[in-house]
């Protein structure tokens, strides 16, 4: 039985949705010093921020009861967030530690969200020994390192990265077969690309032309949506269409490079 390549692209995908938001990647172990521990909890860390202690066995969540382990802490800088969460620079909230501290205490917090109220409440998911201003300084490093690793990652897995204009969207030409309709039905497109340059692999003709899911459903609504006339460096997939053709596509929300990621990919093609 010949494998349907978009079947396969669904089911990642889907594999992608299904891991727990809150956990991205096992806390560090024991042993573990110095940078290496703040790079690995910084991976982990949803939201990382300096902070001071106002009041241990404290909450300013009502649905939360206050014990040794909770305290209200303010926060003073963050250093690392993500998705749509408020910037709390300055405000209060709760923190269910991993460890006791006194109040007063300042220190950089290595946290996951658990609530989200009238105020935030976060797990911390581990400590680094050392000063304020050292902790932060190692874990701007970090992210540096975090973010170019996961952009070396996928400009391995990609198959062409070219950048260009999009001269066009059109729908897809399915040949009189309809494909089954899914409950997450990608709803495919293509555009066809102006190349410009070539980062990765080769481009024959001067126009490239790949596929995208153009629906908004909760699968695919941060996928790329290419529109005429946009301009930008894309990471493109080799897949097998429902007609067993091999065709280009790009449908993960990091398929299409911010102008930073395309000159650090450059520098890395042409040093």
């Amino acid at each position: 039985m010949k494998k349907n390549g978009w079947g396969q692209t669904n089911r990642f995908i889907s594999s992608l949705l299904a891991v727990p938001l809150l956990f991205l990647g096992a806390l560090p172990g024991a042993a573990e010093t110095g940078a290496g521990l703040v790079k690995n909890l910084t991976r982990s860390a949803q939201f990382v921020f300096r902070g001071t202690i106002e009041r241990t066995g404290a909450a300013n969540l009502s649905i939360v009861e206050p014990d040794a382990k909770t305290a209200i802490v303010r926060v003073d800088e963050v250093l690392k967030t993500g998705g749509t969460l408020d910037d709390f620079t300055g405000r209060e909230i709760t923190v269910f530690l991993s460890e006791p501290r006194k109040t007063g205490d300042q220190g950089v917090f290595f946290t996951n969200v658990r609530l989200l109220g009238e105020s935030l409440g976060v797990d911390e998911v581990g400590r680094a020994s050392g000063s304020a201003a050292e902790l932060a300084a190692q874990v701007e490093s970090a992210r540096g390192e975090i973010v170019n690793e996961g952009l070396a990652a996928r400009v391995a897995a990609a198959d062409l990265i070219v950048a260009g204009r999009v001269l066009e969207t059109r729908a897809i030409d399915a040949g009189g077969k309809e494909a089954p309709s899914t409950e997450h039905d990608p709803l495919w497109r293509e555009a066809v690309l102006q190349v410009s340059s070539v980062l990765k692999g080769k481009a024959v003709e001067k126009t490239v032309a790949f596929r995208y899911p153009s629906s908004v459903d909760v699968m695919w609504a941060l996928a790329p949506k290419p529109s005429p006339g946009q301009t930008g460096t894309w990471l493109l997939h080799r897949r097998t269409s429902e007609s067993g053709a091999s065709v280009y596509a790009a449908f993960d929300p990091q398929d299409l490079m911010s102008a930073a990621e395309a000159k650090i990919a450059e520098r890395w093609v042409n040093p």
